[in-house]
């Protein structure tokens, strides 16, 4: 499905979550179906094994052994149904959450609220992450690594345009998907992953081999087991006496028992893996069905051609080797084959095989779970534009807006300064739209950064950091002031600039800590410094004197500002940004409409 500014985003999301309810119910009443069969057949079976015993009848006994043939086959349908109607229950529901979205209510969604950073540069001042915030809006992830690495490219910008670019293309690609991106997502939903499931997946990769992992050990399973199994044929046969059978069950368990230790460290590691892993190879088995053009994607799946496979031959491993948390099963299972051994030396040669290919495959799907939020931001904006590059000035756009905002509540603005201006002054009265603004400029280069469309008819910029002093905050546990946090901020940001780093500088208000002639001299003195530096810097403020620094640093310094009106004792916005100094002024009028002066 191609993305379409023509297309009706609420009506597709509402068909298709229509048309995936329908299936669901669909297979909900095939699954009651199934559920009412079993338990007639599982009836059957009992009754059946009553009546054999009871009348010593071989038909009864017939009719119990195809009843649970019967019942074993209906065991198998009915979970591949309810797998059906699952996987379209979350079908479903993914489609009513993107049409929430569209109206603005994601609420629904993961705040990222454990990533919020008061310290960092930007993303606490521009709403990054938390509730309300370009984490949730566009955060589609399925997988807990998936979630991180899109966490991390909103905190980080990507130094090389060419990987911008090359993310740009795949996010391209990716964004015309729908039904992949949503089965991706459906598949991911499965087994969450807990934060320590990676993390002990690659220590067991990187994990020398297993000490029983020697030709000795590996004769001797071979040589007890087969043992064992002789002589439960020979017992059954009542040519060698059972009590043979059991020493020899006996033996198998003490051999194992002399590796206990290692084997429940193996185990510790790696036990109830395999669901995460099966879910793994789905993903990308799903991933290798795809067919793309985009280079960058195309080499994702060369990197991880056939890892389905493999993948599911390690599910299959583990679980067998979990059979050991059922003491009865790991009786059976070691004192005949002695399993834990054999077990361990499969996973042996499974991590020889594949200890350098497994980190690759793994990141083919975190990295399509990443993108896959972006490309679902793309198709929910047809009208957003994909950035440019240019040299020549920080940044130029025309019909820029704030992804957080409604659509048809967010007023466009065009902002082109010259390749010469470096410092901003942005004046206005209070609620004009200043603070906004800036969090435009702000969370749209955020997403340039990371490849992804912005909110604008056009953006070119020239990929500096983006830096901000906009929400700091004092703090009585460190025993910092508000006007100390301040300080700290912009002195992060000044050495930043003297270390030749090129920034875009998004300052909202600065210095409110001290008095009114000590904050003019101190911002004139920023100021001034700013204009020694690569940098483009914005500076909203209430401060009109500043204005007067564009007459001085004519090329350096220019004003710009939003306006308010007073008619009818009712003030009015147009949220537009104008050439100039604000020349209106709003406070006494609301602080008497809210009667707190006369």
């Amino acid at each position: 499905m191609k993305p379409n500014a023509h297309i009706d985003l609420h009506t597709l999301y509402s068909t298709r979550s229509s048309a995936f309810s329908e299936k669901e119910n669909h297979f909900k009443k095939k699954a009651n179906r199934y559920a009412a069969l079993r338990l007639f057949f599982g009836i059957s079976i009992i009754v059946a094994l009553w009546m054999a015993i009871t009348y010593l009848a071989i038909s009864w006994l017939a009719v119990a052994l195809v009843s649970t043939v019967v019942y074993i086959a209906l065991v198998f349908a009915h979970a591949k149904v309810n797998k059906q109607q699952v996987k379209f229950r979350r079908l479903k529901m993914i489609n009513e959450v993107e049409k929430s979205a569209l109206s603005g209510d994601y609420t629904s969604l993961p705040s990222g609220s454990p990533y919020i950073d008061h310290n960092h540069p930007f993303t606490f001042d521009i709403d990054i992450f938390g509730d309300q915030s370009l984490f949730q809006y566009v955060n589609r992830t399925c997988t807990s690594s998936g979630e991180r690495l899109l966490a991390n490219n909103l905190k980080h910008k990507l130094v090389a345009i060419e990987k911008i670019i090359e993310r740009q293309k795949a996010i391209s690609a990716l964004t015309p998907l729908l039904d992949f991106r949503q089965q991706f997502m459906v598949i991911g939903a499965d087994n969450p992953e807990k934060p320590e499931d990676l993390s002990q997946l690659m220590a067991w990769l990187a994990s020398p081999k297993s000490t029983l992992n020697r030709p000795l050990i590996r004769f001797l399973s071979f040589l007890l087991s087969g043992i064992t199994f002789a002589l439960f044929i020979l017992a059954l046969a009542e040519l060698v006496p059972y009590v043979s059978l059991v020493l020899s069950v006996l033996i198998n368990l003490a051999f194992i028992q002399l590796f206990n230790h290692t084997i429940n460290k193996t185990h510790a590691v790696i036990s109830r893996k395999y669901n995460l892993l099966r879910k793994y190879a789905y993903l990308l088995e799903l991933l290798n069905l795809q067919t793309f053009t985009d280079p960058f994607l195309t080499s994702l799946l060369e990197k991880s051609d056939q890892a389905h496979v493999g993948i599911k031959r390690l599910s299959i491993l583990m679980s067998f080797f979990d059979q050991r948390l059922n003491d009865l099963v790991a009786v059976v299972l070691n004192g005949f084959f002695l399993s834990d051994i054999h077990c361990i030396v499969g996973l042996d040669k499974w991590k020889n095989k594949h200890r350098e290919s497994m980190p690759s495959w793994l990141d083919s799907i975190f990295i399509v779970d990443e993108l896959n939020s972006f490309a679902n931001f793309a198709f929910n904006n047809p009208s957003y534009c994909f950035p440019q590059f240019t040299s020549s000035t920080f940044i130029e756009t025309k019909g820029l807006g704030h992804p957080l905002m409604r659509k048809n509540a967010c007023v466009l603005n065009d902002f082109i300064p010259s390749d010469k201006e470096k410092v901003v002054v942005l004046t206005g009265a209070n609620m004009s739209g200043k603070s906004t603004f800036l969090r435009a400029i702000g969370i749209n280069t955020v997403l340039a950064n990371c490849g992804a469309p912005v909110y604008a008819t056009s953006f070119a910029f020239n990929n500096a950091e983006v830096y901000t002093s906009m929400r700091v905050m004092d703090s009585l546990e460190q025993n910092t002031s508000y006007f100390y946090a301040e300080l700290e901020r912009l002195s992060l940001i000044m050495n930043k600039l003297r270390s030749g780093q090129k920034m875009i500088i998004l300052l909202d208000e600065i210095l409110k800590g001290t008095n009114s002639a000590d904050k003019l001299a101190g911002s004139i003195g920023l100021i001034e410094e700013f204009l020694r530096h690569d940098c483009l810097c914005i500076i909203a403020t209430h401060d009109l004197d500043l204005g007067k620094l564009e007459s001085k640093y004519p090329l350096g310094v220019s004003n710009y500002c939003f306006e308010s009106r007073l008619e009818a004792n009712e003030l009015y916005f147009d949220y537009k940004i104008n050439k100039g100094i604000a020349k209106n002024k709003n406070a006494t009028h609301l602080m008497q409409k809210a009667g707190l002066i006369k």
